[in-house]
């Protein structure tokens, strides 16, 4: 999608695994099966009337019960193995604090900062990691500058275009300033929701000075857009979208993208 953009003349249309089936001995905790080997055959010895020994037996069998039962009860108790120590997990140490910017981000830091110089360091500094496309007045294809200004760089922010302006004198930026204020009044029936001008600093605390929402029409399109500055230097800047096919119509999403970079 096309970002809007202000030049001189207005507005211009600015990616082997897997198990194999384990035996019955492992799959029940043994190493190996046990060996049960064929051993000598026993020979069966003449039956025996069944009441001669039948009492004597049974008797015997009790007795056997008796002694070797709670003797194996105790035998066991003094044999088995004690209980599992407990073993202490180890407290993961902290990770290392990520760095405040991704290798993306830091990249277009670089690529966007030296066409930033003067005055126009602190205003664009919390957007220089995320613009693209960046010109400024001076290089082939740049920005025009109109009358009052001493540098402008022009750049793209997905649907949207960034301006950023260093004037000549703040009179001049304040000159600036009064065309959005009509268009301000403007935008109360092209954008339906803006906001009334106001003073205020960026969220950043890198500037304060004045906030204004306004709108224009281009070639039939509407467009919105955010100013602000800087009461202590000649600068500002504003953030244009098209009204319909930048921001769906509504003011929200402009604003969201300002207060976190601005």
């Amino acid at each position: 999608m096309s970002s809007p953009v202000m030049s001189s003349g207005g507005m211009a249309s600015p990616g082997m695994t897997g198990s194999g089936s384990i035996p019955d001995a492992d799959r029940f905790g043994f190493e190996v099966a046990p060996a049960y080997g064929p051993g000598p055959r026993i020979e069966p010895t003449p039956k025996q009337p069944r009441g001669r020994f039948l009492i004597p037996a049974l008797a015997g069998l009790v007795t056997g019960l008796l002694v070797f039962g709670t003797a194996g009860w105790f035998l066991g108790r003094s044999t088995a193995p004690g209980p599992e120590p407990v073993v202490a997990q180890p407290t993961p140490s902290p990770t290392a604090s990520t760095p405040a910017q991704g290798v993306y981000e830091q990249n277009q830091i670089a690529i966007n900062q030296p066409k930033f110089s003067g005055s126009l360091g602190p205003v664009s500094q919390g957007w220089l990691p995320y613009l693209s496309g960046c010109s400024r007045n001076g290089e082939k294809s740049g920005p025009k500058l109109n009358k009052g200004e001493k540098a402008r760089v022009r750049c793209e922010m997905d649907a949207m275009s960034v301006i950023f302006v260093e004037y000549v004198t703040t009179a001049d930026r304040d000159k600036a300033r009064v065309a959005t204020l009509g268009q301000n009044v403007d935008a109360r029936t092209l954008t339906p929701g803006v906001g009334a001008a106001a003073e205020r600093a960026a969220p950043s605390g890198r500037t304060s000075g004045n906030y204004v929402e306004y709108a224009y029409k281009v070639s039939g399109r509407t467009v919105a857009g955010i100013w602000w500055d800087d009461t202590a230097t000649p600068v500002a800047a504003y953030l244009l979208a098209y009204w319909k096919e930048g921001t769906g119509e509504k003011w929200e999403p402009m604003r969201d993208v300002w207060a976190r970079y601005a």
